[in-house]
C-alpha cells in the first residue's frame, strides 16, 4: 500500500503545485490543534442512469496536538446535500515517506490516518454502507495536501486529499459541569442555576419581566399559521411551575403541549416553532409531570427530532440549503429536541446524538453560509432574524448547557446582535432599522431579549445599556418581551450578568461596521439618539443558491435627523424597488466585489463596487455591460452639514447597446419629494431635508412616483450619473462647481468633491 502511495503522491503534488517544485515540510503533529477539514476528490460514487458519478466528501476531525478525537464526520453536499455521515478514526499516526520530486529526492515524515464512515445514500435509507479510507498528507504552504485510497460500495477509490485546520468550533466551556442522569431544567439554564434564577425574579427586572410574562398568557394561542405558538405559551405555563413549584400551573402547561402535539405545522416551516416549544416546556415541567406524560412527550419529541433533522420533499417547500431560513428553523428546533431528551431512558440515544450532531452541523453551515462575518444575514433582515428568535437563539444556549461547549464565540453568530445594533436608530421604544430583502422589516428587540444569552461577555457593555435604556426598566418596562418563552431566557440572562460597565456601542464596535464576507458597509456617525446617521450600502458579494435573494446589488439606505431618506421600496422582488441604477431592457446584476474603502475614525468612509457582467445571449464578439458605483458619506461637518453623501455610477461595456443604453436612476424615500432643474428636494415630517443636485447628467430629466412605501425618485438623461446629497436642519448650503461632467470640481463649504479613476475623492479622506 505504501509502494502505491509513492507513485501517486508526487503526482499530485506536482499538480496542485504546477511546473514549481513544491517546499514540503515535516510533520510535527503536536502543533496540529483544532477543526481539521480533508476534501477527498470523488470519496462516493452512486449510480445514475445507470452510470456511476462521483463526488467529493470532506471528512471533518478535531485534533488537539495530533491527537484526534475517534468520532469523525462527513459531508457530502451534492451526493445528498441533507446528509451527515458519521464515522471513525482507526488510525493516527506519522510514517517516512520518501517523495520523488522534480530534480532531488527527500525523506518526509507524512500524517496517515485510516477512517471507517458510515455512508447514507438519502436521510431516510436506513441501509448503511461502510467507506474505509487510508489517506497520506503531508503539509504544503498553509494547508495539507496528499492522496487516498479506499473502497466503498464495491469499488476501489483513489484520488487527491487537501486539507487545512481551523480554530477550534465549538469551544469549550471553562468548569464545565458535567450534566446528570436525566437533569431538568437544562435547556435555558441549569439545574443547579435555579436558584440563581429565582433570585433574579426578585429584583426590580425580574418582578417587571414575570408581569410582562404574565400579560402575555393572556394573549390567545395559535395553534396553526407561520408561527404557531401553543409551545411558547407552555413555556411560559411551565416556567413558572418550575420557578413556583405550582402543579396547577403543570398542569395548564401540560393541557397546551397536548394541543401542540395534535395539531402539527403545515410544513417543516411551521413545525418548527411547534417542535422547540414543546421541547422548552417539557424540560420545565419535567420535575412536575408524571411518568407517563414525559414518557409521551419523549417519544413525540423523539420522533420529531428525527423529522426535522432528516428533512422532508420538495413537494411541500422543503429547502435544506444551509443558507435557507428553513434549514436554520428546522435544524434549529430539531437540535433542541434532541438536548431536551439526549440520555432520556426508553429510547435509541445513539440516534438521538446522531441528530443531535447533524443538526449542530447544519447550524454550523447555517452561520458560515448564510450570517457573514460580521452579522449580515444574506437573505435579508427578516429571514434572517425571524429563525435567529424562534428556534436557533434557544438551540445556541442550549447546546453550551448540555454540551458543555460555545458555538457562539469565534463565530458569525457573535457579531448578530452588535450588527444590528450598529444600524439601529432609536425612537421612543423602537429600534428601528431600514431594513434589506423581503417583507422590510426584522425581529427589532426580539433578537436582543433572544440573543443576550449567548453574546460574548466583553461585548455586554455596549449592548446592555441600549437594551435597558429602551426596552428594559427605563423606558416601557416590557423588555421587548412579546412571547411567553421569552421570559426565561430573559431572566437566565439577568440571573448571571455580572459586567455592569456601560460603553457607548461606537466605542465597543467603531463607527464603521463592515460584513466584508457578504459586502455590507455600515457607516455611523454617533450612537445617541434618535437624530443619529446610519447610512450602508450592500455591495452583495456572494449569491448563495437555494436562498431568497432580492436585485439589491450597491442598493443603499440613509437615515439621520430622525428621518429616513433612502429606504426600500416595496417588498417584491423587483429591480426597480431598491436604490440603484436599473437598465429597463437588462435584467438585474447578480454580485459585485468592492474595489475600494477608506475610512475616517468619525465614521465617514468612501466605499467603490464593480458588477458582475451581463452578457448579451450568444453575441458575437461578446456584447456586456457591468456597473460601477462610488458611494461616500461625510460626517465631519466640513461642508457645514451634519451629513453629506455623494453617488457616483459609471458603466464598462458596451453602453450604446440596445439592451444596455438606457438608465434610470431610483431611490426610494419617506418624505415629500420637490423637484427642480437639476436635483431633489426632501422634506422630513421634522423640517430637515435632504437636498440633491446632479451635477452628472448636465440635462437630468427627474420624476417622482407615489408608492405604497413612500416616493419614488427616478432619474434619466445619460449613460452616468454624479449625485451629491446634504442633509440638514437649516436651509440647503450652495454648491460651487467648476468644470463639467464627471471631471467637475465640487466645493461646499470647506469640502471639495471629485470623482477620479474608481472612486470619489473628499479632502477631509482621501484628498
Amino acid at each position: 500500500m505504501k509502494q502505491r502511495y509513492l507513485l501517486l503522491l508526487p503526482f499530485i503534488i506536482f499538480l496542485l503545485a504546477g511546473s514549481n517544485a513544491p517546499i514540503l515540510h515535516s510533520f510535527d503533529l503536536k502543533k496540529l490543534s483544532g477543526n481539521i477539514h480533508l476534501t477527498l476528490k470523488h470519496g462516493v460514487w452512486k449510480l445514475w442512469k445507470e452510470k456511476p458519478v462521483y463526488q467529493n466528501i470532506t471528512l471533518d476531525l478535531v485534533c488537539n496536538q495530533g491527537q484526534c478525537e475517534p468520532e469523525v464526520w462527513g459531508y457530502a453536499r451534492k451526493f445528498n446535500q441533507d446528509v451527515d455521515h458519521q464515522g471513525t478514526l482507526e488510525k493516527n499516526n506519522l510514517d517516512k515517506l520518501t517523495i520523488q520530486e522534480i530534480s532531488t529526492k527527500k525523506s518526509h515524515q507524512s500524517w496517515q490516518l485510516k477512517i471507517t464512515m458510515n455512508i447514507l445514500s438519502h436521510p431516510w435509507n436506513t441501509e448503511i454502507s461502510p467507506a474505509v479510507y487510508k489517506i497520506n498528507l503531508v503539509p504544503y504552504k498553509n494547508q495539507m495536501i496528499g492522496s487516498y485510497q479506499g473502497e466503498y460500495n464495491q469499488k476501489f477509490l483513489q484520488g487527491s486529499v487537501i486539507g487545512n485546520t481551523q480554530p477550534f468550533w465549538p469551544i469549550p466551556i471553562n468548569n464545565y459541569k458535567d450534566l446528570a442522569p436525566q437533569e431538568h431544567p437544562r435547556l435555558v439554564f441549569r439545574k443547579h442555576q435555579l436558584s440563581s434564577v429565582k433570585e433574579a425574579i426578585k429584583t426590580p427586572e425580574g418582578q417587571t419581566i414575570l408581569q410582562q410574562l404574565k400579560r402575555n398568557l393572556e394573549n390567545p394561542i395559535y395553534y396553526d399559521g407561520y408561527v404557531p405558538t401553543g409551545g411558547y405559551h407552555a413555556t411560559g405555563y411551565c416556567f413558572l411551575a418550575l420557578v413556583k413549584n405550582d402543579i396547577n400551573l403543570a398542569n395548564t402547561g401540560w393541557k397546551i403541549v397536548e394541543k401542540s402535539m395534535k395539531n402539527p405545522g403545515r410544513r417543516l416551516l411551521e413545525h418548527s416553532p411547534i417542535v422547540a416549544g414543546v421541547a422548552l416546556a417539557y424540560d420545565f415541567c419535567y420535575s412536575l409531570w408524571d411518568q407517563e406524560k414525559i414518557k409521551t412527550v419523549t417519544y413525540w419529541l423523539a420522533a420529531q427530532t428525527e423529522q426535522l433533522v432528516k428533512g422532508d420533499s420538495p413537494k411541500n417547500g422543503w429547502n435544506s440549503n444551509p443558507g435557507s431560513n428553513w434549514n436554520a428553523r428546522a435544524r434549529g428546533a430539531g437540535g433542541l429536541a434532541a438536548l431536551a431528551i439526549l440520555n432520556e431512558p426508553g429510547i435509541s440515544n445513539d440516534e438521538i446524538y446522531h441528530y443531535m450532531r447533524t443538526a449542530e452541523r447544519n447550524i454550523k453551515r447555517y452561520l458560515s453560509t448564510a450570517i457573514g462575518d460580521y452579522g449580515f444575514g444574506s437573505e435579508g433582515d427578516h429571514y434572517t432574524t425571524e429563525p435567529l428568535i424562534l428556534t436557533v437563539f434557544p438551540f445556541l444556549q442550549a447546546y453550551s448547557n448540555v454540551i458543555g461547549k460555545d458555538l457562539v464565540k469565534g463565530s458569525s453568530a457573535q457579531w448578530i446582535l452588535p450588527h444590528y445594533l450598529m444600524r439601529i436608530i432609536p425612537e421612543n421604544n423602537n429600534l428601528n432599522i431600514a431594513t434589506y430583502g423581503r417583507h422590510r422589516y426584522y425581529a427589532g428587540s426580539s433578537v436582543f431579549y433572544m440573543g443576550l444569552g449567548t453574546v460574548p461577555e466583553d461585548f455586554l457593555p455596549g449592548i446592555v445599556p441600549v437594551f435597558e435604556k429602551y426596552i428594559g426598566l427605563k423606558s416601557d418596562q416590557t423588555f421587548g418581551n412579546s412571547l411567553p418563552h421569552n421570559a426565561p431566557f430573559l431572566l437566565s440572562f439577568y440571573s448571571r450578568k455580572k459586567n455592569d460597565n456601560s460603553q457607548n456601542p461606537v466605542e465597543v464596535f467603531n463607527y464603521n461596521f463592515l460584513d466584508r464576507q457578504k459586502g455590507f458597509y455600515n457607516f455611523r456617525n454617533q450612537w445617541k439618539n434618535q437624530d443619529d446617521f446610519v447610512a450602508n450600502i450592500y455591495l452583495k458579494k456572494e449569491l448563495i443558491g437555494g436562498t431568497w435573494h432580492f436585485p439589491d446589488v450597491g442598493s443603499f439606505r440613509i437615515s439621520g435627523l430622525g428621518e429616513t431618506w433612502a429606504k426600500a421600496g416595496k417588498s417584491i422582488n423587483k429591480w426597480q424597488e431598491e436604490n440603484v441604477v436599473i437598465l429597463p431592457k437588462s435584467s438585474p446584476w447578480k454580485t459585485s466585489k468592492p474595489l475600494f474603502f477608506v475610512s475616517n475614525p468619525d465614521g465617514s468612509g468612501i466605499v467603490t463596487l464593480q458588477t458582475n457582467t451581463n452578457w448579451r445571449k450568444n453575441s458575437k464578439p461578446p456584447v456586456g455591460i457591468a456597473g460601477l458605483r462610488s458611494f461616500a458619506v461625510d460626517y465631519s461637518k466640513t461642508a457645514g452639514v451634519p451629513g453629506l453623501f455623494v453617488l457616483v455610477d459609471r458603466f464598462i461595456g458596451n453602453n450604446e447597446a440596445e439592451e444596455f443604453k438606457e438608465k434610470i436612476w431610483i431611490m426610494h424615500t419617506a418624505g415629500n419629494v420637490t423637484i427642480n432643474n437639476d436635483g431633489f428636494l426632501i422634506q422630513g415630517k421634522n423640517q430637515a431635508t435632504m437636498k440633491g443636485t446632479f451635477i452628472v447628467p448636465q440635462s437630468v430629466k427627474i420624476t417622482t412616483e407615489k408608492t405604497d412605501a413612500g416616493t419614488k425618485i427616478m432619474a434619466t438623461g445619460g449613460q452616468e450619473f454624479f449625485l451629491v446629497m446634504t442633509v440638514q436642519k437649516k436651509s440647503p448650503p450652495s454648491l460651487k462647481i467648476t468644470g463639467s461632467g464627471m471631471e467637475a470640481i465640487v466645493r461646499i463649504g470647506q469640502q471639495k468633491i471629485s470623482f477620479a479613476q474608481d472612486r470619489i475623492r473628499l479632502s477631509t479622506i482621501n484628498p
